[in-house]
């Protein structure tokens, strides 16, 4: 009787942490949402393949918000000590957890092609701004976007604007974002351009606190989700085999 407390106890306190770690991943999806949608639009527009990667923060927030309702379906279901909910619960966490594991495996697996997919990214984003920018106006709005949202000017750096149709255009001229100011009529020099790092730089940089984030909580979401599996199947077995006389 003592060790079927004791087990509710622990049940309720792993999906207690469950609950809060799919708070966290979504708020970590919502953060990603905000920070990168100029950066994500770019990129789904203008590179369909490479357009997959952005689904990473929408997983994210699909991940955390599955996490929180296994949280307060396990949680019930070991106070009202209900075995179809404990199954249900210990059957959901199974598969997301293989879903998960499988994913990661695909991911070590096919690196060398997402190296691939960021090359030709590159090889693009340096052509747009050699030729589409300031002569096409989607692709000048989206760049602006993003260079505006990330603080940064070009794909690697200001360079990238030298010999472009923009910089003709203007006289000698690099776009107004490029000086951190946000005026259309502003007269940005290279001098001034020069103190603005790349967008791939901003990118990187974001996304290797985000990554190291991600990480830290996927990790300790696995390890509660193997601990809250053993626990309810431990508990399913119990119920019913408790006398509370």
């Amino acid at each position: 009787m003592a060790l079927f407390a004791i087990l509710k106890i622990l049940m309720f306190l792993l999906n207690s942490i469950l609950f809060f770690g799919g708070l966290g991943l979504l708020a970590i999806g919502l953060c990603l949402n905000a920070e990168g949608s100029a950066f994500s639009d770019l990129i789904g527009v203008s590179v369909s393949p490479f357009s997959q990667l952005v689904l990473i923060r929408y997983l994210c927030i699909v991940i955390g918000s599955i996490l929180l309702f296994l949280g307060i379906l396990g949680c019930f279901g070991a106070v009202k000590e209900n075995k179809s909910l404990l199954l249900l619960f210990f059957i959901i966490i199974l598969i997301i957890f293989l879903v998960k594991l499988s994913s990661a495996i695909i991911i070590l697996v096919f690196s060398s092609f997402a190296n691939l997919l960021i090359t030709y990214f590159e090889t693009w984003a340096v052509k747009s701004l050699q030729e589409s920018y300031g002569v096409d106006k989607k692709v000048t709005e989206l760049w602006n976007g993003v260079m505006k949202e990330m603080s940064c000017c070009g794909f690697h750096n200001y360079t990238d604007f030298i010999g472009s149709k923009y910089l003709n255009q203007s006289g000698g001229y690099y776009p107004s974002y490029c000086c951190n100011r946000y005026y259309s009529f502003y007269h940005c020099l290279e001098t001034e351009a020069i103190r603005l790092q790349g967008c791939l730089q901003s990118l990187e940089y974001s996304l290797e606190n985000n990554r190291k984030l991600i990480r830290g909580v996927g990790l300790g979401i696995m390890v509660f989700e193997v601990a809250a599996m053993a626990v309810s199947m431990i508990l399913f077995f119990k119920i019913g085999d408790i006398s509370y006389e």
